[in-house]
């Protein structure tokens, strides 16, 4: 538990990039949209929340590259490295989630800013009870980190040649599955099914993904050479 803790504290040494960084390029892209909106008479939806999803997705890729050779060259444990750096990626999603949260309600509370801009409560991911509003970015938020984790694993247990080997396999899978969704004509059910489903929905189909790539991640970096 302690190489656990001392993981932790390895990657909280290095606060910008997991908590100040995504919130500067977020709040970034708010006060660039919320000036917009004061010029605009019609109601503003936008897109630009998505800045903070993304930025977890490459970080996930960038941090073992980061600190995964440092933290074996100090005598860590792959397991205990991996504990360390998910129980900070846990933390780092709350946060985000909390404060997502809240400017959520900031965003209501003040009537979309005066300005009438949606930066926080995007239609359709904000629909439903008011949990919602944490519940779905929390899981996004980690969803995309282990994405992130999943590739860095990958890339460092197999290599680049392992890498370019399992992009090919997945195009192959995916473009026979496209092309059999096709012969077989599902895409109206499929589109018809998707459009059904509300976000909790999609976030729920996202767990069994998320805990996949956990799982993944952890047997990679296990046999990964630094």
């Amino acid at each position: 538990m302690n190489r656990v803790a001392s993981v932790m504290k390895m990657h909280g040494r290095d606060k910008w990039s997991w908590f100040f960084v995504p919130w500067l390029v977020t709040l970034s892209s708010f006060t660039i949209n919320l000036i917009i909106s004061y010029f605009i008479d019609e109601p503003v939806v936008t897109g630009g929340i998505a800045s903070l999803f993304i930025y977890m997705f490459v970080a996930g890729i960038i941090t073992p590259a980061q600190t995964f050779p440092f933290a074996i060259g100090m005598s860590v444990s792959r397991t205990d490295y991996y504990l360390g750096t998910s129980a900070m990626i846990v933390l780092a999603s709350i946060g985000s989630a909390v404060l997502l949260f809240i400017l959520g309600l900031v965003e209501g509370w003040t009537g979309a800013w005066g300005s009438d801009l949606h930066f926080f409560t995007v239609p359709y991911l904000s629909d439903g009870p008011l949990i919602n509003r944490f519940m779905v970015p929390l899981v996004l938020l980690l969803f995309m980190h282990y994405c992130g984790i999943l590739i860095a694993a990958t890339h460092k247990r197999t290599g680049r040649n392992g890498m370019f080997i399992a992009s090919g396999i997945l195009l192959l899978v995916f473009t026979f599955l496209g092309f059999l969704a096709s012969y077989l004509n599902w895409y109206p059910a499929i589109f018809g099914w998707m459009v059904k489903q509300s976000a909790v929905d999609y976030t729920l189909w996202m767990l069994p993904f998320l805990l996949l790539f956990a799982v993944a991640s952890y047997l990679l970096l296990r046999r990964a050479t630094v």
